[in-house]
């Protein structure tokens, strides 16, 4: 029986982590739009910006003709990347995108939310976020 525990318990907390990140995602980003952004790269993401909070999710992009939505298959993709992209690809052309919509920002932090799932928190200069004005000044 300790066997047992000792080797189904990571297994547990791999699967509670991962509905974590999944509860995360679409409580912060479910209901916004999701954008296909080709970065200087060639490298194809999926995005869901929330530019009201300073922060967006970002993925590894739909191949072919299937577009699944970001935050409705978020596990979809998971178990099927056999090649992890470091987060500094994914930091990059999150900066990248957020040029290419006219904004200059700059990505403060990456974090995962469920691999190969990030969110990139970006400053932008020149305009503040609402989270910024509800906060008040630094």
């Amino acid at each position: 029986m300790k066997l047992f525990l000792r080797l189904t318990a990571p297994l547990l907390m791999i699967a509670m982590s991962g509905c974590a990140g999944i509860n995360y995602a679409k409580s912060n980003y479910g209901g916004l739009p999701q954008q296909q952004f080709t970065a200087s790269s060639g490298q194809s993401f999926q995005i869901i910006d929330n530019p009201a909070r300073g922060r967006m999710m970002i993925g590894p992009g739909t191949g072919g003709s299937a577009t699944e939505g970001f935050v409705r298959g978020l596990g979809m993709g998971v178990a099927n990347s056999l090649v992890a992209t470091p987060p500094v690809v994914y930091r990059d052309a999150a900066e990248q995108y957020l040029r290419s919509s006219g904004r200059n920002c700059t990505a403060q932090d990456v974090t995962a939310i469920m691999d190969p799932r990030y969110e990139v928190r970006y400053r932008c200069m020149g305009g503040r976020t609402n989270q910024d004005r509800m906060l008040g000044p630094a």
